[in-house]
């Protein structure tokens, strides 16, 4: 019996294996496959079946169709098939040769009629007398002819662009032998092994082909250890163009219609390398198909981004004066975040003069273009610039020619392309053009408006640069000198773009003075796919939730303070490892600074007071340090403006970034959205899913100190060594925070021991002594702190070297620990929970006179060993500033 070996055979009638192995498992065709061989074969009775079955397809015969062929043996079931097949044929052709028709009769028409403006085909339709034209001679149809025809009549693909996340895979390749691949074997094993997991959709498990046959090929953890005969290595992902197709539809051809679906798109194009292979091989991933008798599969090959032509869209618009005013301006240019630069923070580039006045003003001089300062504030497409300047008139000497005392920004460090105003001065103010430039961000082509940038001699100017998703507007001394609609970069996606540092220069010796400088990101605006009620239809995304779903936190390891298990969430979501939950409360203190509330209780750790008081100030400063922007949104400003609040919430849930939610008794993330976001997905306390809120519930809240914190992009890479050390150096700045209503440090252990001596709780029913408020909470900070600040003093000692005396600093929170209790191995018989004031603290053991003031020297004993800690860190940290 002759055999044809599976690869011999897909090359033989131009058939992807995938679909042979389909044709398989439908029960069309048979093969077979010895032990000791990888690979399957083919006898003659079945290849000549298989010829049969593409021709069928050719002709678009549905497979359960076929099957219905060969499961009978009487022919009128062929002829049935064939009698349907062509009657869908006729109702197509009926359809097309009377559309073709009536198309024909209007171009005919409007020729013979004259006819220019669309107003006038109605008029012209009534006119109108229907041909029907005669039929083509018929022609003999061959197999390839027949192939030709299919192609032409399949239904085109629907493609859309996916990000595959760069992952470790293992395949069916072998590791003695790459080239060869054993797929029955390798799903076997992954089997056994219990590694075989990947849900349809879920983009774990693929497919592909090499020369010598199919691959699998599976995601694994980072971590795991591969003992197989299988290859494992690191699949680094990247766009691909995903079509969604059933596997009893011709893959070639598809494959086909998907490569040349990209000759003429604008924005995209298939990834080939210089040899001209595909990037990576196409992959084939399964889906759930909504005909159980077709078996659905998600066909996705490499893509990337097109180089941006301009010649392909439509040219830009100028706005006319006066038709948009800067309030209209304002509002279409939401600021997500914005930034305020210090004149002391700028960083010089290429050694301009640069230097700090003063009067607070940035003086500088750029003697040539290249000489810059960076704001090191980095925004993405589209933001906002706002700089307030003045150049002094007699500065402006052009000695190295025209061009004195512009004002150019760029965005990113590639200094071809900029943003610039008073631009081609020149000695003859006859011959000054004083001209607005700039580069079409993406595209990067060049404007020219002269004429328009000019500025005050000897006066501050006020200078704004919109490069909007809507409009790029220059806006000087409150005047729009310019503004541009229909840019082709406002119709690309700028989700993806990366952020870039905004630059700010200008050119020749002009001594320029930068009083202020504000740098905005600006929101992106959703845009309208159809007209308003066009199709009475809501189409917009109604459900979504963030990958990563988990506790916020694990207070039975100490996890006990809300703000930084929120704080390590948003980090985790994006991507920084570094920035754990440990991080964050030693950022904030929460990690070494015990508190105490003489009046109303305020809060369990120092980031609740910070809350409290100054929510906006701390949320800045604390995602500022670790280099991200972040806003504070009070409730109070949610309620007033909830529709835009609430699509800029679910546009993070979109990008995969919690949310999150500081109110009056619940700390948590929003982490995903139901119902267009009526309802949103909430974690709090220790819920391992999220609960369901209503909008509604989710608006409640006190105006002023409750709210939503948004962290945004990422402004700048910070050293962790310098994160750590000026952790440690901040522990003072708490340590001695005292108010009318509490305070902290070793103050607050003294407030708190003398409460408890001279008899707080004296006149107090058990009704109203509220535990946790009026005393464990403190035991809880005391316990915490003194057990798990080591591991954050240890890694800043790690990445400093120079910072010894921290050893002394830990023995002083282990001593804390023991006074509370947490050190059993101590045995110290008068700790806090042995004296009864610890956790398990009563009510009546605080009313007795003798046990609360053993218990009150004891919480003293706490006090002594903070003030030692303030002691070391004065003098290792101020003495050496």
């Amino acid at each position: 019996m002759d055999l044809i070996k599976i690869t011999d055979l897909t090359n033989q009638l131009g058939i992807s294996s995938r679909s042979l192995r389909y044709y398989e498992q439908v029960g069309l065709i048979e093969s077979v496959r010895s032990d000791t061989e990888k690979f399957r074969y083919y006898d003659t009775q079945n290849i000549q079946r298989l010829k049969q079955i593409m021709v069928l397809r050719k002709m678009q015969i549905p497979i359960k169709d076929i099957l219905r062929i060969y499961e009978s043996e009487d022919m009128s079931t062929v002829v049935d098939a064939f009698v349907s097949r062509i009657r869908t044929i006729d109702d197509e052709v009926d359809a097309l040769s009377e559309l073709r028709s009536v198309v024909n009769e209007f171009l005919q028409a409007m020729i013979e009629n004259g006819v220019k403006k669309i107003s006038a085909l109605p008029i012209l339709y009534e006119e109108m007398e229907k041909r029907v034209d005669a039929l083509e001679e018929r022609k003999v149809m061959s197999y390839s002819k027949l192939s030709d025809l299919s192609e032409k009549l399949a239904k085109p693909l629907e493609t859309s662009i996916v990000c595959l996340p760069a992952m470790r895979v293992i395949s069916s390749q072998l590791k003695e032998n790459p080239n060869l691949s054993d797929t029955d074997s390798f799903r076997h094993w992954a089997q056994v092994n219990d590694i075989w997991r990947g849900e349809p959709g879920s983009q774990k498990i693929f497919e592909f082909q090499i020369g010598t046959g199919d691959v699998v090929m599976m995601k694994i953890e980072d971590d795991f250890i591969n003992k197989s005969p299988y290859l494992d290595y690191a699949f680094e992902g990247g766009l691909f163009a995903a079509a969604n197709i059933y596997l009893d539809e011709d893959l070639g051809e598809r494959f086909r219609a998907l490569l040349s679906g990209f000759d003429s798109n604008k924005y995209y194009q298939i990834d080939y390398r210089y040899d001209g292979t595909l990037r990576h091989p196409a992959l084939l991933e399964k889906l759930i198909s909504p005909d159980d008798q077709r078996e659905l599969v998600s066909l996705l090959v490499p893509v990337r981004k097109r180089t941006a032509d301009p010649a392909l869209y439509e040219k830009p618009q100028e706005i006319a004066p006066g038709a948009i005013s800067l309030e209209e301006m304002e509002g279409q240019n939401l600021s997500l975040w914005t930034v305020d630069v210090p004149m002391d923070k700028l960083m010089p580039i290429n050694d301009p003069h640069y230097q700090v006045t003063e009067q607070g003003e940035a003086e500088y001089i750029a003697w040539i273009s290249t000489r810059l300062l960076s704001t090191n504030v980095a925004v993405k497409l589209p933001f906002r610039v706002d700089i307030e300047f003045r150049i002094r008139k007699e500065n402006m000497q052009f000695a190295w020619g025209a061009d004195e005392g512009s004002i150019r920004l760029y965005h990113g460090n590639d200094l071809n392309y900029l943003f610039g105003i008073n631009m081609e001065t020149n000695p003859d103010e006859r011959l000054s053009q004083e001209a607005i430039c700039f580069h079409q961000p993406i595209f990067r082509d060049y404007y020219r408006y002269t004429k328009r940038g000019g500025i005050n001699r000897n006066q501050y100017n006020r200078l704004t640069w919109i490069i909007g998703q809507k409009q790029i507007a220059v806006i000087i001394n409150n005047e729009i000198r310019y503004c541009g609609v229909n840019f082709p970069y406002m119709s690309a996606d700028l989700r993806n773009q990366e952020p870039f540092p905004i630059l700010i220069g200008s050119n020749g010796q002009s001594r320029v003075f930068f009083k202020s400088i504000r740098v905005s990101q600006l929101a992106q605006v959703q845009k309208t796919k159809i007209k308003k009620e066009e199709l009475l239809m809501n189409t917009r995304q109604s459900n979504n939730i963030i990958p990563i779903i988990h506790r916020l936190v694990t207070d039975e390891y100490g996890e006990n303070y809300w703000f930084n298990g929120c704080a390590k969430y948003v980090m985790e979501c994006l991507g920084e490892k570094d920035y754990d939950y440990w991080f964050f409360a030693g950022l904030t203190g929460d990690l070494f600074t015990q508190h105490y509330t003489y009046t109303k209780f305020s809060g369990d750790a120092v980031s609740c007071y910070m809350m409290n008081e100054k929510p906006a100030e701390f949320v800045e400063d604390i995602f500022g340090r670790c280099g991200y922007a972040a806003t504070f949104v009070a409730k109070g400003d949610i309620q007033k403006n909830s529709g835009m609040y609430l699509q800029t919430l679910m546009a993070y849930i979109d990008k995969g970034i919690p949310v999150i939610v500081w109110g009056d008794t619940s700390v948590g993330v929003f982490v995903g959205y139901e119902d267009y976001g009526n309802v949103l997905l909430y974690i709090t306390g220790n819920n391992k899913q999220p609960e369901r809120i209503s909008l509604n519930k989710a608006l409640e809240g006190k105006p002023d100190t409750t709210g939503w914190i948004f962290v945004g992009d990422k402004k700048e890479s910070l050293s962790l060594a310098k994160l750590y050390r000026e952790a440690i150096r901040d522990i003072l700045k708490y340590q001695n925070v005292k108010t009318d209503t509490y305070c902290f440090g070793p103050e607050a252990f003294r407030a708190w021991a003398s409460d408890i001596e001279n008899g707080k709780f004296d006149k107090m029913t058990a009704e109203e002594f509220d535990t946790w408020a009026y005393y464990t909470n403190y035991v809880c900070v005391l316990a915490t702190n003194g057990s798990c600040c080591h591991e954050f003093l240890k890694r800043t000692w790690e990445l400093n070297q120079d910072m010894g005396y921290l050893e002394e600093i830990s023995a002083l929170y282990r001593r804390t620990a023991q006074i509370w209790g947490g050190d059993r191995m101590q045995n110290d018989a008068d700790n806090l929970e042995v004296l009864g004031g610890g956790f398990n603290v009563t009510l009546e053991a605080l009313q007795n006179q003798e046990k609360r003031s053993i218990i009150a020297a004891k919480i003293r004993e706490a006090a002594v060993c903070i003030d030692r800690v303030v002691q070391i860190l004065k003098e290792n940290t101020i003495s050496k500033e």
